[in-house]
């Protein structure tokens, strides 16, 4: 089954989706000020994870 990530609209095999962890509460923040539609419970891609992850530990 296919999964469109809804931060990058990329498709991709629903296995490579990324539920945020409650404990990644700022990630989930960053990405519902950038993209207001989105619902936590869809996910993300891992590339779409890692990027705002990383932005939020830039210097």
């Amino acid at each position: 089954m296919k999964f469109i990530c809804p931060t990058c609209n990329k498709e991709m095999p629903r296995e490579l989706r990324v539920i945020i962890p409650h404990t990644e509460e700022h990630i989930m923040e960053v990405i519902t000020r950038k993209h207001p539609d989105w619902v936590k419970k869809d996910g993300v891609c891992k590339r779409c994870h890692d990027y705002y992850k990383d932005a939020l530990n830039a210097p």
